[in-house]
């Protein structure tokens, strides 16, 4: 395995096993590497108007189950609304922060009743000439975000 493999499965693992603390079963969806091109950043010369930069995106969602009842796309989990949703980030103006398309990327996962958590991570992928990757991480309960609302 090579260690960028083995790096982002021990991030899932890691992820998955925050989750399953106290239960056995759970299903997780993920997308794994999605290329965005987006307007993001502080810098100077982040902000041009026509600068985009490479952001890879990796979403995991979890929720609690025994096994899998249905045979219907509405009896899962469905990546392909979260790609969809996406993809409509490359239209969006300017965004300072990956923070901030984190946090309502969490958001959005949390629509389907059923996410019980999720992990998001952001990757600008050009930032140094000389790493791979610059960004960061949220790892999301839905219990913990009732709370804080509360």
């Amino acid at each position: 395995m090579t260690p960028k493999k083995q790096s982002r499965q021990d991030r899932s693992e890691s992820a998955a096993m925050a989750f399953d603390a106290d239960q056995n079963s759970y299903t997780r969806m993920f997308l794994q590497d999605v290329l965005l091109n987006l307007k993001v950043g502080i810098a100077e010369w982040e902000r041009h108007p026509d600068k985009r930069q490479r952001v890879l995106v990796d979403v995991e969602c979890f929720m609690h189950q025994n096994r899998q009842q249905g045979n219907s796309i509405n009896d899962v989990l469905d990546y392909n609304r979260l790609y969809e949703y996406l993809m409509t980030w490359q239209e969006r103006p300017h965004t300072d922060l990956l923070e901030t398309l984190a946090e309502e990327l969490a958001d959005f996962c949390f629509r389907d009743p059923r996410v019980e958590a999720c992990r998001v991570q952001l990757r600008k992928a050009d930032i140094y000439w000389n790493a791979g990757a610059a960004g960061i991480e949220f790892y999301r309960t839905r219990e913990s975000r009732n709370a804080e609302a509360e």
